[in-house]
């Protein structure tokens, strides 16, 4: 088995650079957790997690879907999976870090027949500072959530970075610019592949669609625009509305309930009182058969008189 996850290794372990786009960028705690969830339909063959180191990768543990889970020995006393029995959360944590744990890391998902997906994720002990808010916007769960950036100033906007904070993190929502060769780069963030979607048409127009928004996607959205003399931020807090029951809606479901169990138990008692009245009537019609059947009641007009025979001998 080693040998099969040494030969993975060295088939997935390349350079990582600092310059690739982060998906996640999370603030060293006493306890981390590493978030890689696969929100696909095709099926993982493996899993794979590494600590970029300089030029290298670092293994930290691995899990494949015929010969099991590995734990590198170095991280064996503080490294756990978050959900062992889930198929499509990937997630792990680390205890007890240091500022040793500072840096790159990378989740690997080895999915059929789609072929290799990549986190990464980066811990800094930093914070992410102040942040003006822009606005705020409120939306109903698993509703359709619609964010508009506008950027209204001069200028000749490059590039656009839509982020998102919350719960100690920050997400790649969506990056977009003008490459060289005329044509739009449009990446999305791990976790918002495949439910969201960005339109950047226009890079001083940034439109965000999330379908069937989750308590999870509320938070603070940030947009950076990027322009060759100075950048601009647009940051819009959202909160989601849990789609729950009013107290008046409460009330009369509550009573509705009780009265149709009210009328299930007067149904019931009904039935039974109709079933047991019949069951006598049943019972008293055998008696009076079996009666009958025993007892034959004759009527006299319809017998005939008996007659008496007898042998006399007379005594001569």
């Amino acid at each position: 088995m080693k040998i099969t996850f040494g030969l993975f290794l060295l088939h997935m372990l390349k350079t990582v650079h600092l310059q690739e786009m982060v998906d996640t960028t999370l603030i060293l705690r006493r306890t981390i957790t590493l978030d890689c969830k696969y929100s696909g339909n095709n099926t993982i063959m493996q899993l794979h997690w590494a600590k970029v180191n300089g030029s290298s990768e670092e293994a930290m543990c691995s899990v494949h879907k015929s010969y099991g889970k590995y734990i590198s020995p170095k991280y064996m006393s503080r490294l756990s999976f978050v959900l062992e029995n889930s198929s499509s959360d990937l997630s792990i944590m680390l205890r007890e870090t240091s500022d040793a744990d500072i840096g790159i890391y990378v989740c690997y998902v080895v999915v059929y027949p789609t072929g290799t997906l990549k986190k990464v994720i980066a811990v800094q002990a930093d914070d992410f500072g102040h942040t003006d808010l822009t606005s705020d916007q409120e939306f109903r769960e698993n509703s359709r959530m619609s964010l508009n950036f506008l950027y209204t100033s001069m200028g000749d906007v490059k590039k656009v970075t839509v982020q998102k904070f919350g719960n100690g993190k920050k997400d790649l929502v969506a990056y977009c610019e003008h490459p060289l060769n005329g044509k739009r780069l449009l990446i999305y963030g791990f976790d918002f592949i495949n439910r969201s979607f960005v339109n950047c048409s226009d890079l001083q127009n940034i439109t965000l669609i999330i379908h069937q928004a989750a308590i999870t996607d509320r938070g603070l959205y940030q947009c950076h625009f990027l322009l060759d003399v100075k950048n601009h931020t647009i940051s819009v807090n959202v909160q989601l509305q849990t789609v729950g029951v009013s107290p008046m809606r409460t009330f009369a479901l509550i009573w509705v309930s009780s009265l149709l169990v009210i009328v299930g138990i007067f149904t019931t008692a009904a039935l039974c009182i109709v079933r047991t009245r019949k069951k006598k009537r049943i019972q008293a019609k055998q008696v009076n058969v079996s009666f009958n059947s025993t007892c034959p009641q004759l009527k006299m007009d319809t017998v005939d008189m008996e007659h008496t025979y007898a042998n006399f001998i007379p005594n001569f």
